[in-house]
């Protein structure tokens, strides 16, 4: 009797199940470059810490690849529903050099099955969706990331594990609130507490209607939570045990055929060396190691969007001013930093399915421990063919591209400034 009622539960299951579409989303990138000097490819962005400063065209030496499941698992006549959502990442570095930065929460040569961590499940989280519309969810997730895509930056990236409450309905803007936490494994702690832990809290105001396009505001804020054992272990300034909080303001407006998006960012503490420069992925972790990261801090003003001329030329671009200032100074004695660049990426569509793409970009930096500014420049061309007039202009993928690249600069190598190659992204 009770294995004839297990047979009617799971059949009942499997029929509810059934009736919701499981929906399947991914992204890819795959090709190979050489080196008009010889040899490979050679790349100076890899899209993990650190951007692509001059643009990401003729610039990715990775395989990289995200594939999504997702499904509701209840649906209520009432409008509420509970879904689930996963995503396991894969990517590959040619050579030798591992570049997948601190999303992958590991570094290991590719040769090894067991430290190479070419695999990564970067989400797995449940959400329940009222009948209002809000929000509850937890679990790990990419949480409200903003980017730039021609240079495949994340200025803004709260993922991680946590959880949080979204989409409240404020009539005015959208609220969402998130309590996100990282750990990082430390040497000075115990057997029992080998990691140093930070909660961060994520507060975001979304939509603000101003007339002239809409305004979100974000807030986040990061404190060490440190164990009696990590207390008694640190010696003065070996842990930043401060407050940090991050602060963005992003007005989006839109522009025929896209947009324009004007951002203020001010960074204090552990959130202070994310937020500098073109350095990527501000809020996906918190930095609470001494030295040079108490008291710091940073600010930087970013301008990107996309825009079409007519029915054949559209543009992307990216523009970034930023300044670190940190108590304590570098080698040359200077305690404070700057970083620029431009970036544009124009296109001449020639029918539904081919393009011309080229890419110039500019990039210049004087840190604190630099004697003085060093600088960095690429001009890349591409012929691409994509479903232009299905997927709509530069959004449009798949995109099969063949190019070339330039470098120059005081950051070029003499003999990595050419290269040639052949790549495909798609995004469905």
């Amino acid at each position: 009797m009770k294995l004839k009622t297990l047979a009617v539960a799971v059949t009942a299951a499997t029929i509810s199940s059934s009736a919701f579409a499981l929906d399947f989303n991914g992204y890819f990138r795959a090709g190979f470059g050489l080196n008009a000097d010889g040899g490979s490819q050679y790349c100076y962005g890899d899209g993990g810490p650190n951007a692509h400063v001059v643009g990401r065209l003729g610039d990715e030496c990775d395989t990289y690849a995200e594939l999504a499941l997702s499904q509701n698992v209840v649906e209520r006549n009432t409008g509420e529903k509970f879904s689930i959502h996963t995503l396991v990442a894969y990517g590959t570095q040619e050579g030798n050099t591992d570049q997948r930065g601190n999303s992958w929460q590991g570094v290991g040569e590719a040769s090894d099955p067991w430290s190479g961590q070419r695999l990564s499940f970067r989400e797995a989280y449940a959400k329940y969706t009222m009948a209002s519309g809000t929000e509850i969810w937890a679990g790990n997730r990419y949480y409200g990331r903003k980017d730039v895509h021609i240079n495949d930056w994340y200025y803004v990236n709260g993922s991680g594990y946590g959880a949080g409450v979204d989409s409240i309905d404020l009539g005015f803007a959208r609220l969402g609130v998130a309590v996100r936490h990282n750990k990082w494994h430390d040497v000075g702690g115990d057997d029992s507490q080998p990691y140093t832990s930070t909660p961060q809290l994520d507060v975001r105001l979304s939509g603000i209607d101003i007339g002239l396009g809409s305004i979100d505001l974000i807030a986040m804020g990061g404190k060490a939570n440190l164990s009696d054992a990590q207390e008694d272990a640190q010696t003065d300034g070996s842990y930043n045990d401060k407050t940090g909080v991050q602060l963005t303001a992003e007005w989006a407006v839109g522009l025929p055929g896209g947009f324009n998006k004007l951002v203020a960012q001010y960074s204090t503490e552990g959130y202070g060396w994310s937020g500098y420069g073109m350095n990527n992925h501000l809020g996906d972790s918190y930095n609470i190691g001494g030295g040079g990261d108490l008291g710091r801090k940073s600010w930087r003003i970013i301008d990107h969007g996309v825009v079409k001329f007519g029915s054949n030329v559209d543009m992307g671009w990216s523009a970034f001013y930023s300044q670190l200032d940190q108590d304590d100074a570098g080698d040359n004695n200077k305690s404070d930093g700057t970083r620029y660049g431009v970036t544009i990426r124009p296109r001449y569509l020639w029918n539904n399915t081919m393009s011309t793409i080229l890419e110039a970009a500019y990039y210049n930096a004087e840190d604190p421990w630099m004697s003085e500014s060093a600088d960095l420049n690429k001009v890349a061309l591409a012929q691409a063919w994509s479903p232009l007039q299905e997927k709509g202009g530069f959004w449009a993928r798949p995109e099969i591209r063949i190019f070339v690249a330039k470098f120059g600069g005081d950051m070029a190598q003499e003999k990595n400034d050419l290269m040639y190659g052949a790549q495909v992204e798609a995004w469905w």
